[in-house]
C-alpha cells in the first residue's frame, strides 16, 4: 500500500511540473477578467463609467469625490484584469471612508505594450487634476500585483512634476516590482507553485515590455530610487512569488525614510481572482483602512 501511495504522490508531482502552454494560461486570465463590478458592488454604490483620454474608468460613488478619492490600479500581470477581488477591495474601502473610488482599467498586452499602462494611468490623473478633482482634498493611490508595481512607478514619477498633486498615501499589495524575476529567492517559492506562475509571468513580462528592457525602472521600480514616496502600506503573502522582492523593497523604503507600514500574511495575496477571507485578511484590511482614514482626514 505504501508503494501505491508513493507512486501516486510521485505522479502528482510530475503532473504539477508539466509546462502549461502560455497561450492557455493567458486565455484563462483574460476570461477571468471582470470589467464590470460584481452585483454586490453594484448594489452598494452609484456606478458610473467615464472615458478619460483613451482609458476606461469606473467610478464608485463619484458624488463623494469631494471627501477624497481612492484611485485603484488592478492586477493581472499586464495582460488581464480587473478581477472580482479588485472590485471587492475598492468597494470595501470606499464604503469605509464614505469617499469615491475610481478603477482605472488601463489597456493590456499583447495589444498594448509599455508604456501604455503607465501613460493611461498618468493621463487619467492629469485629467482629474486639470478639472480640479484631485485638488482641495487628499487622494490615495492603490494597487495589487502588476497594479501595485505600476502604482509605485506612477508615484515615483509624480515626484518629478508639479501639474498633478502627489497621492497622500500608497496602498500596495504584493506588487510586481521586478519584471525580470531576477531575485534568487524566487526559486524557492516556485518549487511549490502549482500553476506555473513564474513561467506565466515571464511570458507576460515579455508581452508587455515589448522592446523595452525588463530592468527599466519604469517597468521594474525595484531598480529605481524609492526616496520621496508618500506614506505607504506594503504587504505580501508568505507564498507569493514576489515575497523576496517585496522584502528588498521594504528595506529600501526604510533606508530612504519613507513612512511605511508593512504586513506579511499567510498563504497568497497576489493575483487573487476572488478576495480571500480570514482573520489575517481582515487585519490587513483594517491596517490599510487606518492609513487611508488618517490621510483623508488630513492627518
Amino acid at each position: 500500500m505504501g508503494r501505491v501511495r508513493d507512486a501516486v504522490i510521485t505522479g502528482a508531482r510530475a503532473v504539477r511540473r508539466i509546462p502549461i502552454p502560455s497561450a492557455l494560461t493567458h486565455q484563462a486570465l483574460r476570461e477571468a477578467r471582470s470589467p464590470q463590478p460584481a452585483s454586490h458592488v453594484l448594489k452598494s454604490h452609484a456606478v458610473e463609467h467615464e472615458m478619460i483620454g483613451r482609458s476606461r474608468t469606473v467610478w464608485l460613488d463619484r458624488h463623494r469625490a469631494d471627501r477624497g478619492i481612492i484611485v485603484y490600479l488592478h492586477g493581472g500581470a499586464y495582460v488581464s484584469g480587473p478581477f472580482a477581488s479588485d472590485w471587492t477591495w475598492l468597494s470595501k474601502q470606499a464604503d469605509a471612508h464614505d469617499c469615491a473610488g475610481l478603477m482605472i482599467d488601463y489597456r493590456n498586452a499583447p495589444d498594448h505594450q509599455h508604456p501604455v499602462a503607465r501613460d493611461d494611468a498618468e493621463a487619467v490623473l492629469a485629467a482629474l487634476a486639470a478639472d480640479g478633482r484631485l485638488t482641495g482634498q487628499p487622494w490615495v493611490l492603490a494597487g495589487q500585483h502588476s497594479g501595485g508595481g505600476l502604482a509605485v512607478v506612477v508615484a515615483r514619477r509624480l515626484r518629478e512634476q508639479t501639474e498633478i498633486p502627489a497621492p497622500a498615501a500608497l496602498i500596495v499589495m504584493s506588487p510586481w516590482l521586478d519584471l525580470e524575476l531576477s531575485n534568487a529567492g524566487i526559486t524557492e517559492t516556485d518549487q511549490v507553485d502549482p500553476v506555473h506562475e513564474r513561467r506565466l509571468l515571464k511570458d507576460a513580462a515579455r508581452r508587455y515590455a515589448g522592446r523595452t528592457a525588463l530592468d527599466d525602472p519604469d517597468l521594474s521600480p525595484i531598480n529605481a530610487s524609492l526616496e520621496g514616496l508618500p506614506s505607504m502600506h506594503l504587504s505580501a503573502g508568505l507564498r507569493d512569488l514576489f515575497l523576496s522582492d517585496v522584502r528588498v523593497a521594504k528595506l529600501q523604503l526604510e533606508e530612504n525614510g519613507v513612512d511605511l507600514d508593512y504586513r506579511e500574511i499567510s498563504g497568497r495575496l497576489g493575483l487573487q481572482l476572488i478576495m480571500r477571507k480570514g482573520e489575517d485578511i481582515e487585519r490587513l484590511r483594517r491596517e490599510q483602512s487606518e492609513l487611508i482614514g488618517r490621510v483623508l482626514a488630513g492627518e
